[in-house]
């Protein structure tokens, strides 16, 4: 599958004893849930039908440009191209929320964060 753009205008982000997720929609309806399962310490992607799979090996946060890249099997069963790209139209508050959450949920992945402070790597 092609990379296509999905543009986010609803971020949520909550933390359980149980869980850290991030939650990513469109117009009231989430599109991507990002989540830690402290119990294994497994991270996983659920889309909006409900499909769970892995979460993405590398993630890339360059101002309000997302990208989420996923191995194939991911990528099927989600119904997302291995590189997902999100516009984030939220504002800079969100976007920091959405850094520090993935940077906590997708630890083990690689990363590029650009924000206004300078560009962090994994």
């Amino acid at each position: 599958m092609e990379s296509t753009r999905l543009r986010v205008d609803r971020i949520d982000v909550w933390q359980t004893d149980n869980e850290h997720t991030l939650s990513l929609g469109v117009a009231g309806v989430h599109v991507m849930l990002i989540r830690l399962r402290y119990d294994g310490w497994v991270d996983e992607v659920i889309n909006g039908t409900g499909a769970v799979a892995a979460g993405p090996g590398a993630w890339t946060l360059i101002g309000h440009e997302l990208s989420l890249e996923f191995g194939p099997r991911a990528a099927a069963t989600l119904g997302f191209p291995c590189d997902c790209r999100l516009h984030l139209d939220v504002d800079d508050d969100a976007v920091q929320h959405v850094r520090a959450a993935l940077l906590e949920i997708l630890d083990c992945a690689c990363f590029v964060v650009d924000p206004a402070e300078g560009r962090v790597t994994s």
